[in-house]
């Protein structure tokens, strides 16, 4: 008689997984660059310019690869924001008209445009790193335009305020092709509820007519990094459209700008206070009435900041601009539209009513 074995079922055994580390610890002091560090930045990224040429329209070249023949036999490639300017001069749709156009199709429509077009136009331009052009075109602006550029405003800042410069890191440094920015913080925080804000400024300029020169208030949220910009009184600390102006002005308002942004710190807590106190019955709805006619907040960030705002369940006016910020910061990669967004949440702020009156 023969032996029955019976297999043994085999037992997976369920390993538990290791635990998840403990999140980070908040920060408890600011971080970013100081003054001197940016400064070389800017004064490094000045020298890669060249000298602005002013020139008849009529003298321009197209050239079938694409480039930019000025008289001397100069040639420039084109950046994005030159190739705007030059649509608009011309009167013309680039990307629609050329987009199936051979190189020599396109350099015969626009140099009979050039060949017809009245005036001047002052180009300025970046070296060429790359060796394929004598240098980058980024603008064709009126002959009279005067920029008030990033190293005038470093190099004043520098001579003049270095001591007070130090007191502030600098928290964000973004160059785009038609806009600058930079955000910096003050080293000493305002404490909103347990919660560590630094005030500061935003400071925006465009070399390339984009926009003009501003100066506006900062704060920044250390625990998640949101940053705001809150016009006091409804007006900017500094806002200068660029014309002429002599350095020893320039210099001035520069100081006179960065020196009331105490007494205006102190009017803007004042309103964030009365803001965490203030109930809003639909915040999402409130959401779109602040970021919903602005052209340069897509609608997807719009959408975004809502669903935010519901899923955070802060339903007050604070809970408002935190999540408009937080999708600025945190989700948009465009500085322009964190800008843009960051100054409307600062509008809305500025709106709070006065304790008792909400």
């Amino acid at each position: 008689m023969n032996a029955r074995v019976s297999a043994v079922p085999s037992v997976a055994l369920a390993v538990a997984p290791p635990p998840a580390p403990p999140p980070p610890p908040p920060p408890t002091s600011v971080r970013g660059r100081s003054f001197a560090d940016v400064y070389q930045s800017v004064m490094q990224r000045s020298g890669e310019m060249l000298p602005d040429q002013v020139v008849h329209v009529a003298d321009l070249r197209m050239t079938t690869e694409g480039h930019i023949e000025l008289p001397g036999g100069l040639r420039y490639r084109l950046n994005d924001v030159a190739v705007r300017h030059l649509s608009a001069a011309l009167g013309l749709r680039w990307n629609r008209w050329f987009s199936s156009a051979s190189g020599e199709e396109r350099a015969e429509e626009i140099n009979r445009r050039f060949s017809r077009t009245p005036g001047e136009k002052k180009i300025r331009a970046w070296m060429d790193r790359d060796g394929q052009a004598d240098g980058i075109a980024r603008a064709f602006l009126a002959p009279s335009f005067t920029p008030i550029d990033d190293h005038r405003l470093f190099e004043r800042m520098m001579t003049m305020m270095k001591g007070l410069m130090d007191e502030y890191r600098f928290t964000a440094v973004q160059f785009t092709d038609s806009t600058t920015h930079y955000t910096a913080v003050h080293t000493e925080a305002f404490d909103l509820d347990g919660e560590l804000l630094h005030p500061g400024f935003h400071l925006r300029n465009s070399e390339v007519g984009a926009s003009a020169l501003s100066l506006d208030d900062h704060w920044m949220r250390l625990v998640c990094l949101n940053g705001l910009m809150v016009r006091v009184g409804g007006k900017r600390s500094l806002y200068r459209t660029h014309r002429a102006i002599e350095d020893d002005q320039l210099a001035a308002a520069l100081v006179i700008a960065v020196g009331r942004l105490p007494q205006r710190w102190a009017t803007a807590f004042a309103w964030m206070q009365s803001a965490k106190r203030i109930t809003v019955p639909h915040p999402d709805d409130a959401v779109a009435a602040i970021l919903g006619d602005s052209a340069e907040v897509p609608k997807a960030l719009l959408e975004e900041a809502q669903r935010v705002v519901l899923r955070d369940g802060d339903l007050t006016r604070f809970g408002v601009v935190q999540a408009i910020t937080l999708v600025a910061h945190q989700t948009n990669k465009d500085p322009d539209a964190r800008f843009a967004m960051e100054r409307l949440a600062g509008d809305y702020l500025a709106a709070t009513p006065a304790p008792g009156i909400a």
